[in-house]
């Protein structure tokens, strides 16, 4: 038997072998930093929409009346913005954070409004939509 050809064969095998383990260990690393990307656009509209309940709170701090805002760029110059309503009624404020890749998070707040001007504003509720 040529123990040369053996020798070839084993190397082979393991090449392949090695080479299929790489393949493997690049497709995981791909989707983990694919998983990453989705992660931190989604947080970043999270933030865009906080930023629109904070904007909410200091109006409501100034006056108890009903708003709603058209959308508002934050931060400025990024394309990302924020609509913000509040309804004195039900005391919820609802804030959708979009940024310009399209990716949107919506937010409400459930409020209490009390005192004299400046009003007291204390949060009851604060989820996800």
């Amino acid at each position: 038997m040529n123990k040369k050809g053996v020798a070839l064969l084993l190397a082979l095998f393991t090449l392949i072998i090695i080479s299929l383990l790489l393949l493997s260990f690049l497709e995981l690393a791909t989707t983990d930093l694919q998983i990453v990307s989705n992660h931190l656009t989604r947080d970043e509209a999270l933030y865009t929409a906080e930023a629109g309940v904070e904007d909410a709170i200091v109006r409501l701090t100034n006056s108890k009346a009903d708003f709603s805002s058209g959308p508002i760029e934050f931060p400025s110059g990024s394309g990302n913005t924020y609509n913000v309503t509040y309804s004195a009624s039900s005391g919820r404020i609802t804030s959708v954070g979009s940024l310009s890749s399209g990716q949107a998070v919506t937010l409400e707040v459930k409020v209490s409004v009390t005192g004299n001007s400046p009003y007291k504003v204390k949060i009851i509720y604060y989820r996800e939509l």
